[in-house]
Formats: structure tokens, C-alpha cells, sequence
């Protein structure tokens, strides 16, 4: 039988969610569009909406900012174990790159968790069947730190702080999406509506693609693990564009590897090679993991950064990708760079003692909670992830049956979140013992809180938020309407987990 060849695709996507942090808060919206290698699209747009959970309360501000309220959901949406499968089996469909902006830096991640606690793979778009992923916000930042003529970048000085608040003070170039949107005419509707974001993103890649095709060509075909990992070992400094540097430097750091983390084979270590590493050999190991491993806030600019392989980003093994205009105006001298480089081969043994000992030596604490425990604890076993591929795809009141026949895990995690997975989604399917420990569990997650739960609001937290919103947004029609549904809320969620 011949196999059915799938054809790479694009699966342009977006989430608004409930919060901004991307462990803890919740999906209430997700959007996608598949389209060709060349933007065609290749079927509608898509929106869906999750149902909220009695064991979660939203961020008012993040409501405020999209419009979208915990009943709207509850109206539209489907249960979380069918917006998780939905999204899934989209990013998993064979030869599909999942791609937005600013994706890698959040929306991935919420993706992650979300499968999680789903009993979902969450790694799996990543790799499996030709799978990947990529972010359209770093491609931004390095077209425009390296060429982009031919796109008008906005001025975070021109845009008008009573549209924007946030654009109060700020200085340089905004890469917000939906500015660079207005700025260079690429429809963009509704910010903060995720189908209008995709749309927006889709416009934003096509123009770059156009303006700049070797790079957009270039940056897509070394985006993968295999590429960064071959640039990073060619024996040669490496250009590495990143969002989360300085914008007067250009977002560009010309750095080198100086080692991998053994807990971690992702990440790799590197040294800035603006920075003279010789005075390394004039300290003790202990002065050298000192140097090496400050905190940001004492050390903001290096010298060593840790840099993800697995999360595309813009690596470059060339030096001459950066024009001597470009180099100069963010302070680059190639020739400090390439003495600095060949001082820190020199003295590289120096550092990788210290270096092993403090990768080796780091403990991540456990969790408190199980549904932030993605990165802890290890991969299932065996007998564990069998278990879980049952779980997916097991009908909820079979489910129900196994569980109350005895179904274990190996890992005694997987045991409270199958719990929680299943009161969450068919709070039908409890027995009356575990409907009395789900009503126990929110109780507790709602009224007291936990130290371990980050960004999880309380009630006390939440209706403090909404009565701080109410009397900063007094005249404005709509924020009091959503921070009255808000309330409403609040009042029956607190009364469901206390009676």
C-alpha cells in the first residue's frame, strides 16, 4: 500500500486567554487558519471557545482588554478536553509548522500546559511527523535589525498615549502587532480578537517575504534544532537575534557556545564576545560560577546567556549577515569580537569544570500543585504514557468505570490530575466522595490560595481587581458591563464551592 503523502503546511494561530501567565491562566479563545508554504488558504478560519472551569478565576484586566468574559465562553465554548483535542490535532497533523507571533514566547507555552492537563502530548507538534513550530516576532526584530527598508516601522513616540497608555515614555520602534499592522496597511480589525491577530500576522510574514525574500527563505530553513545546533559547532562566532535584548543594541548579541546544560540538552550556554573573557583565568572556580552565573537584575547584559536550540531562533554562523552600517550603530567591533573569540577557546577549559558543576548542581523545587508540573518530575514511564494515550481517547463515563475499578499510575501526579481532568470536564461522572473533594479542592484554591500557585487570583484578589477597575474606568460604558458580569462571576463560584 503506498503511504499518503501530507503537504507542509502552515498552521497560522493565536490564543486571548484569561491572564498572562502562561502556566497557570486559562485559555478563552483560540484561533487558527491552515494555509500553503505560500499563504494560500486551504479551508476558513477557525474560533474556538473554552468553557470556563468552577476552579479558576479570570484576571479581570485581561477581560477588560479583549472583551472576552467567562459567560461569553460558557455560552460558546466546549469543555476543555474538546478545545485541547481540537487545537491538538490541528498543530499534530503531519508536516505542519505551528506558527504566530510572539508564539514561541507565549502562546506555545500555554498551548503546553493546556495539553498537560489533558493528558494530551504536549511535545509532539514539536517534532513528531515532520512537525514544527516557529515565531514570526523574532523574523520581525531581525529584519528589521539587518535590512527591512521596505516596511515602515512605527515609533512608540508617534502613537497616542490616550489610545494607548501603554505608549506613555516609551522611545524607539513598537513591534506591538497591531501597530506595525496599522503602519503598513495590513488589515487588522479587532486587536485582542485571535482570528483578527492571525489574520494580521499572516498579512505581517507575507510583507516581510516579499520585502526581504533570501531572509525570510534563509531564517525558515535554519529554524530547526538541527541547523542552530550546526551553527553553534562550526568552530565560528555566531550572530543571535533575540527579542529579549536591548533595542539600542539591535536585539543582536555575536556570541559563541561554551557549554550544553546536562540537565537540560536544549539549552546551551553562551558568552557574549563583546565581553573579554580573560579575566576568567585570573579567578577560582568559585569566582567563576559567580561571574558566570549572576542574578539578571546585577548582571542585566551577560556575559553568558542561555539560549534554547529547540525554539528556532535567529542563529547565524555568519558575520557578514550584519551590514558595517548596521554593525557600527549598535557598537559592534569585529575585530574585539574575533580576538575575544579566539582568547575564549583558549581558556575554555576553564570554564567547563565550573560550568558542569553548576548545571549538575541546580534542583528545580518541586511543584505544589500538579497542574503546573509539566517540566518536573520526567517523562512518563512506560506504562505511564500508555495510560495517558487511554486516557485521551477513552469516553468519559468508561473513564469513570477504570478509575473506580482501581486504574493507577506509576507517577502519583497523574492520579490527582486524572481527577481533576476528569471534574473539570464531566463533573457528571463523580462519585459522591469525589464530588465532596473537588467542592474541597476549589474551596481551598479560591478562598485560601497557595504560595506554589503563581498568578492564581483568590476571591479575595479578584473582586479587589474589579472594585480598582470599576472606579479608574467610571465613564466607560463597556469596562463597567464586563466588570458586572465579572462580579456575577466571582458571586456564583464562590457560592458553588462553599455549599
Amino acid at each position: 500500500m503506498n503511504e499518503t503523502l501530507t503537504e507542509p503546511s502552515f498552521y497560522w494561530y493565536d490564543f486571548e486567554t484569561f491572564g498572562l501567565n502562561r502556566r497557570s491562566d486559562r485559555p478563552a479563545q483560540f484561533a487558527g487558519m491552515r494555509t500553503d508554504m505560500d499563504f494560500n488558504p486551504m479551508g476558513k478560519g477557525e474560533i474556538f471557545y473554552a468553557k470556563p472551569t468552577e476552579d479558576y478565576l479570570p484576571h479581570p484586566e485581561s477581560c477588560l482588554l479583549t472583551g472576552i468574559t467567562p459567560q461569553l465562553c460558557e455560552e460558546k465554548g466546549m469543555v476543555e478536553s474538546d478545545f485541547a483535542n481540537e487545537i491538538w490535532a490541528r498543530f499534530n497533523q503531519p508536516e505542519t509548522v505551528s506558527i504566530g507571533y510572539n508564539s514561541l514566547g507565549f502562546d506555545d507555552e500555554v498551548c503546553r500546559f493546556l495539553f498537560w492537563r489533558n493528558f494530551l502530548d504536549p511535545y509532539s507538534h514539536m517534532w513528531k511527523q515532520g512537525c514544527s513550530r516557529w515565531d514570526i516576532f523574532p523574523l520581525t526584530c531581525a529584519v528589521w535589525a539587518l535590512r527591512g527598508n521596505g516596511i515602515k516601522w512605527p515609533l512608540w513616540e508617534e502613537i497616542d498615549p490616550v489610545e494607548y497608555p501603554k505608549a506613555e515614555g516609551r522611545k524607539g520602534v513598537c513591534f506591538k502587532l497591531e501597530f506595525l499592522s496599522k503602519a503598513n496597511g495590513i488589515v487588522h480589525e479587532h486587536a485582542h480578537d485571535a482570528l483578527s491577530d492571525v489574520e494580521a500576522t499572516m498579512g505581517l510574514a507575507r510583507l516581510i517575504r516579499q520585502t526581504e525574500p533570501r531572509l525570510w527563505q534563509w531564517a525558515f530553513e535554519n529554524r530547526t534544532k538541527a541547523k542552530i545546533k550546526a551553527a553553534l559547532e562550526s568552530g565560528r562566532p555566531v550572530v543571535w537575534i533575540s527579542p529579549k535584548f536591548s533595542q539600542e543594541s539591535g536585539f543582536v548579541r555575536v556570541a559563541a557556545m561554551i557549554g550544553v546544560n546536562v540537565q537540560n540538552v536544549n539549552e546551551v550556554f553562551m558568552w557574549d564576545l563583546s565581553k573579554d573573557p580573560t579575566v576568567l583565568s585570573t579567578l577560582s572556580e568559585q569566582e567563576i560560577k559567580e561571574r558566570l552565573f549572576v542574578r539578571r537584575d546585577e548582571l542585566p547584559d551577560g556575559p553568558v546567556y542561555r539560549l534554547q536550540v529547540n525554539s528556532a531562533p535567529f542563529v547565524c554562523n555568519n558575520l557578514k549577515v550584519i551590514p558595517a552600517d548596521r554593525a557600527e550603530r549598535y557598537g559592534l567591533d569585529f575585530n574585539t569580537i574575533i580576538e575575544n573569540y579566539r582568547k575564549l577557546l583558549s581558556i575554555k577549559s576553564l570554564i567547563e569544570g565550573p560550568l558542569l558543576e553548576y548545571a549538575e548542581s541546580r534542583e528545580r523545587p518541586e511543584p505544589s500543585d500538579v497542574d503546573f508540573g509539566l517540566y518536573d518530575g520526567g517523562f512518563p514511564t512506560r506504562d505511564d504514557g500508555v495510560k495517558k494515550e487511554e486516557v485521551s481517547r477513552t469516553e468519559p463515563d468508561l473513564l469513570a468505570q477504570m478509575v473506580h475499578d482501581g486504574m493507577k499510575f506509576d507517577d502519583p501526579r497523574l492520579d490527582e490530575l486524572l481527577f481533576r481532568f476528569r471534574a473539570r470536564n464531566w463533573p457528571d461522572t463523580l462519585n459522591e466522595e469525589e464530588r465532596e473533594r473537588w467542592r474541597e479542592f476549589r474551596q481551598h484554591r479560591l478562598m485560601e490560595g497557595d504560595a506554589g500557585q503563581r498568578g492564581v487570583l483568590t476571591i479575595g484578589d479578584y473582586f479587589n481587581a474589579i472594585d480598582e477597575l470599576q472606579e479608574t474606568s467610571f465613564e466607560d460604558e463597556r469596562a463597567q458591563e464586563i466588570l458586572e458580569a465579572l462580579y456575577e462571576w466571582g458571586e456564583r463560584l464562590g457560592e458553588a464551592c462553599t455549599n
